[in-house]
């Protein structure tokens, strides 16, 4: 929950967040109004606008919350003590159940409609950087410990993070839940590790 553990101001923020966080995921942006955030607040309106400027603020800050949510879930991954060929596995797994469970963060990465508001664009490249350092972090352990052979780690995770961002839509622009596609996440991962030559 955003609102937890905050004092006032906070909370009433993070409460319009969390209001506002389920009307964008379930109708989308262009649909949810502030009239409907504030209404499913139990507020007027213009008590919306005390925390906010308009419905792209509140939309930025949730997607920021999501954003943060995926990033410091995959940190924590990266800085365990977990081997290097086990920590990939579940940074994926991870990664693709928690974009799962952001509806917001991923229409706005995926949907070319969000593509107009300027903050997305740089969602998509603060993401897309993080990302890649945190995979080159986990590739560079692997080839301390032998686990992994790669001559280039920069260029590996851009590769594996772009292969990620490729898997996203398919799985998940259906009406698929995470334990759906486990099992395709998990083929992908073997092809990964393993590679398509029978050995």
């Amino acid at each position: 929950m955003i609102s937890e553990n905050l004092n006032y101001n906070e909370s009433v923020r993070a409460s319009i967040l969390e209001a506002a966080q389920g009307l964008f995921s379930k109708f989308g942006y262009k649909k949810t109004t502030m009239e409907d955030i504030a209404q499913e607040l139990h507020k007027g309106k213009s008590s919306l606008y005390y925390y906010f400027k308009n419905k792209e603020e509140i939309f930025q800050a949730v997607i920021d919350w999501e954003q943060g949510t995926l990033l410091n879930r995959l940190e924590e991954i990266v800085e365990s003590e977990i081997e290097p060929k086990e920590k990939l596995n579940k940074y994926v797994l991870v990664r693709m159940k928690t974009i799962s469970e952001m509806e917001n963060y991923f229409k706005a990465l995926t949907d070319e409609r969000a593509g107009g508001l300027e903050f997305v664009k740089l969602v998509k490249e603060s993401s897309e950087k993080e990302e890649v350092a945190m995979l080159k972090k986990i590739l560079e352990e692997g080839i301390e410990t032998s686990t992994f052979q790669i001559k280039n780690t920069l260029m590996g995770a851009s590769a594996l993070a772009l292969a990620l961002k490729g898997i996203e839509v398919p799985l998940f622009s259906s009406s698929n839940k995470f334990e759906q596609v486990i099992e395709q996440v998990n083929n992908v991962m073997d092809i990964l590790f393993y590679g398509l030559i029978k050995r």
